[in-house]
């Protein structure tokens, strides 16, 4: 999906991004083993993921219709 960052300003596709950080999951995974397991399954459950921009991870973006995105590629410059 081809999207605007409303953040970053940044054009181009958009990424799947995980909710959680890694660190806290290798630390609960280090010191208590049923916590951990619980955190990883959920980070890697589809609650745990949300669609964002590749650039600054934020969710507030608009997507671009495929009309706007081929003038962007032939312009360089968004349709206003």
């Amino acid at each position: 999906m081809k999207i605007v960052c409303s953040d970053c300003r940044y054009v181009g596709n958009a990424v799947e991004l995980k909710k959680g950080s890694r660190r806290k999951e290798i630390a609960l995974w280090c010191c208590l083993f049923l916590p951990g397991l619980f955190y990883t399954l959920w980070r890697q459950s589809t609650d745990g993921k949300y669609m964002g921009c590749p650039q600054c991870s934020g969710t507030r973006f608009r997507t671009l219709k495929r009309r706007e995105w081929k003038e962007f590629e032939r312009t360089g410059a968004l349709p206003s």
